[in-house]
């Protein structure tokens, strides 16, 4: 059952007030994300909210393609309205309006909108880039939803795009790695890159210098400029595109001119290098922010791992608590089971 407060009130309902678009986001499949998304649904529907619900890849089937395991269906009530790709509309149980053909294609068909007008279960299949997932989410909304969930995976990482949600609820579990302390560290990572604070480049000093391409790599022509900026002492550095493993590599070959600089991500879903490689670039440089922050509301643990190596439930919290507050993250840890 949901944790609640004296007031009767769940936890994890508390955290998701006044978001109106919320994405969850599993650091791995099996990581008990399902299970968090029928928890918020269920919150929203008991307190009468009309819900609009899609996914980036696929959810909410009976067992896992890859494990063969038993996975908990998606659960929704009477008035829902769905976004999901039309081979998966059969799958599920529940009686169908359709509300339209979006035109958007997904390998398992387009991408239909139709309303719930009987309770049961749905699958969910949804569009594959962010700027589809938009088109989605204003046409949820179009339709009377009170608040879009959205379902995706970390290899997504655009789901924490802020432009496309309010909230982001991230989840974690043994299924991600045998070793629970590579699995906190990971996830501690994944939420401070979703905690990074915001820059006002209007008002900070110094220069600004947008170095940074598209694709997240130089042009010949731009690391000259990125040096004779550096050297005269520029105080910002803003990184327009995908910041990479590469992009670092480019970067720190001007370590020594960096001491006095600050890096500015547009938003934490562009940030798609290594620990390592972010680790280098924060001790060379005055740190990371972004232009527009992200809104970390809750992590959630799975101790139950899909491949037969589960984790004790309380030394899980108790290591990604410690790991979080190692990187100066505040956000909520709930158990999954509890959430």
């Amino acid at each position: 059952m949901p944790r609640r407060d004296r007031r009767g009130r769940s936890v994890l309902y508390e955290l998701i007030e006044g978001t109106r678009t919320l994405s969850v986001i599993g650091m791995c499949k099996n990581a008990g994300k399902t299970t968090v998304l029928n928890s918020v649904i269920a919150e929203c529907e008991d307190r009468g909210e009309t819900l609009g619900l899609t996914s980036i890849g696929r959810d909410g089937e009976r067992s896992d393609l890859v494990t063969n395991t038993k996975k908990p269906e998606i659960f929704v009530r009477e008035g829902a309205v769905i976004a999901t790709a039309e081979g998966l509309v059969p799958m599920g149980d529940v009686s169908r309006e359709i509300l339209d053909k979006t035109g958007i294609p997904t390998p398992m068909g387009e991408i239909i909108i139709f309303r719930a007008r009987s309770s049961g279960f749905v699958q969910l299949g949804g569009a594959s880039t962010t700027e589809q997932q938009k088109l989605l989410r204003d046409a949820l909304l179009g339709f009377g939803c009170d608040r879009v969930l959205i379902d995706g995976a970390i290899s997504r990482k655009s789901l924490g795009n802020p432009a496309l949600a309010d909230g982001v609820i991230l989840s974690s579990g043994a299924s991600y790695d045998p070793d629970m302390e590579k699995t906190a560290a990971d996830t501690a990572y994944i939420a401070s890159l979703f905690s990074l604070g915001e820059a006002d480049v209007k008002t900070e000093g110094g220069a600004r210098f947008e170095a940074v391409t598209e694709s997240g790599t130089y042009r010949a022509d731009e690391l000259t400029k990125l040096a004779d900026k550096l050297k005269e002492g520029a105080e910002m550095l803003v990184l327009n595109g995908a910041v990479t493993d590469l992009t670092a590599r480019e970067i720190l070959a001007h370590a020594k001119l960096l001491k006095n600089t600050r890096l500015i991500a547009v938003d934490a879903s562009r940030l798609l290098l290594k620990k390592e490689s972010f680790d280098k670039l924060e001790r060379f440089t005055r740190g990371f922010a972004v232009l527009k922050g992200t809104r970390l509301l809750a992590v959630t643990v799975n101790a139950f791992s899909a491949y037969g190596m589960h984790y004790d439930a309380e030394r899980f919290i108790e290591r990604v608590r410690s790991k979080l507050n190692d990187l100066g993250v505040g956000a909520r840890v709930l158990d999954v089971k509890n959430a």
